[in-house]
């Protein structure tokens, strides 16, 4: 892309995206210790924290790619 406009502001949007993948990823571990008891660290619901498990591991693959094309654009912005 050559209009460095245009990679200004995809890479602004991009970085909300990043704030929103942050957001995420403490709301998903604020579940988790609300799907974990007290007693010994033992779930209360396996089936249900087991599909937040995957949830937030899909997450972090996201947060990943967001990481590579935040690098990418601002390597191209400068």
């Amino acid at each position: 892309m050559e209009n460095p406009r245009a990679i200004g502001e995809i890479l602004d949007q991009t970085k909300k995206i990043e704030e929103n993948n942050w957001h995420t990823t403490q709301y998903l571990n604020s579940i988790n210790m609300l799907l974990t008891s007290s007693d010994l660290g033992r779930t209360k619901d396996k089936e249900l924290s087991t599909q937040f498990a995957q949830l937030h591991s899909k997450m972090e693959d996201v947060n990943e790619l967001t990481e590579r094309l935040l690098s990418h654009l601002s390597s191209k912005h400068n």
